[in-house]
């Protein structure tokens, strides 16, 4: 048995059907690429870690309330909010070493 065209399909609704395919495609592409984004920054920044340690650090109520919802949701509580903040500060060195010990060196003085 072979298959017949629709021969009420107009070249029209074809090219609108084809339109449709390639954006679903795109938009596939795009949500897949986020969503690796969003498990690769998971895994980076909110890691089975949690730090209970009794050092203290002070930040705004504001900002611990944030880090905490933040580490809860998307870390599906398996970090908490001081192991996200400390993932975060941990990256802020490693892309600014070079400026932040220049920074440290012109600002402190020899011991001796």
């Amino acid at each position: 048995m072979t298959k017949t065209r629709n021969r009420n399909t107009s070249p029209i609704v074809e090219k609108i059907s084809g339109a449709l395919a390639e954006g679903i495609d795109d938009a596939l592409d795009l949500q897949s690429s986020t969503l690796a984004c969003c498990k690769k920054y998971q895994q980076k920044y909110l890691s089975n870690n949690r730090i209970c340690s009794m050092h203290r650090v002070y930040i705004s109520e504001e900002m611990h309330e944030l880090l905490t919802r933040i580490a809860g949701a998307v870390g599906k509580d398996k970090a908490s909010a001081g192991a996200y903040l400390t993932e975060i500060v941990k990256d802020h060195f490693e892309r600014n070493r070079d400026t932040v010990n220049a920074i440290y060196l012109m600002n402190t003085q020899p011991l001796f």
